[in-house]
């Protein structure tokens, strides 16, 4: 029986590239995220995940453009991919191109019928542009069809209290508690109804409040603002990558000295390690001086 087939390094890189960009997504460093995915692309502008994750990434960082021509690019290479279109569709919600956002949502939605997430981004791409009864008529449509949906739930609240229905709004962000207790955002939303129940004394404080928060939802015509980049962004960017690519080729030199008869030189590995901790030391200053 012959011997498996050593796995591909450079597909084994790209992968452990990529896994490293959805962490530091999820641990909120958007800005280092980017910067890892940016040369994945140059080198592999086939690879619709690395896109859609630097989609994210400049959406996060409230950069529209760029998240837009990267979602785009996903979509090219998957046209009818409903992740590509819930980017798509952020992406140009972001950009103040709402009508562009609803198509995008729409055709996503039409894609995978009772997708939860795609139901989501077809309200809240409504809301941006203060189509508020629309919004609120899709969401409870999908709340009632994907009841076990704890999110879906939340945006359905957000468009009852913007619609200047309190009482409903509380009573679907409970329902998502229900569903996933401790849901941050629906607390989040539960919090802000209550401080907002201490101001509406009478019908007109109702609509003066509901109306302010409808209209903070919108988003203008020109797009989000970019936020601010940290002072130490460059030095934490830079140390971050190199300290990914240690990682990295850490990893792959050892599937090769597994899989492969090439001999690793040990001089070699202890370099890359003595990189790799200078380069963690140097992340760790940087996030302390943030």
């Amino acid at each position: 029986m012959s011997p498996p087939a050593p796995p591909n390094v450079r597909d084994v890189h790209t992968e452990l590239l990529l896994d490293q960009a959805g962490t530091l997504l999820t641990s909120g460093r958007a800005d280092q995220a980017a910067t890892l995915l940016a040369p994945v692309v140059g080198e592999e502008p086939g690879n619709v995940e690395a896109w859609l994750l630097l989609a994210r990434a400049h959406l996060e960082l409230r950069h529209p453009g760029p998240a837009l021509d990267a979602a785009r690019h996903a979509l090219h290479l998957e046209p009818h991919g409903v992740e590509a279109l819930y980017w798509v569709s952020a992406a140009y919600t972001a950009s103040g191109r709402h009508e562009m956002a609803i198509t995008a949502a729409s055709a996503g939605c039409t894609e995978d019928p009772g997708n939860p997430r795609l139901i989501e981004r077809h309200g809240r791409a409504l809301l941006a542009t203060g189509r508020v009864a629309e919004a609120e008529r899709v969401l409870s449509a999908g709340a009632e069809y994907a009841y076990y949906d704890a999110d879906l739930h939340v945006a359905h609240g957000v468009a009852l209290f913007a619609a200047g229905r309190p009482l409903s709004a509380r009573e679907a962000h409970g329902r998502a508690v229900a569903l996933e207790p401790g849901h941050e955002r629906a607390e989040g939303e539960l919090r802000r109804i209550a401080a907002a129940e201490r101001r509406i004394v009478d019908a007109e404080s109702l609509v003066r409040i509901t109306d302010e928060f409808a209209e903070s939802l919108r988003i203008p015509a020109g797009g989000i603002e970019p936020a601010a980049a940290p002072s130490t962004g460059v030095l934490a960017y830079l140390s971050t990558v190199v300290l990914a690519v240690c990682v990295t080729a850490l990893l792959v030199l050892g599937i090769l000295d597994r899989v492969t008869p090439m001999v690793v030189p040990s001089a070699l590995t202890f370099t890359i390690l003595c990189a790799a901790a200078a380069a963690a030391f140097v992340t760790l200053l940087a996030r302390r001086k943030a």
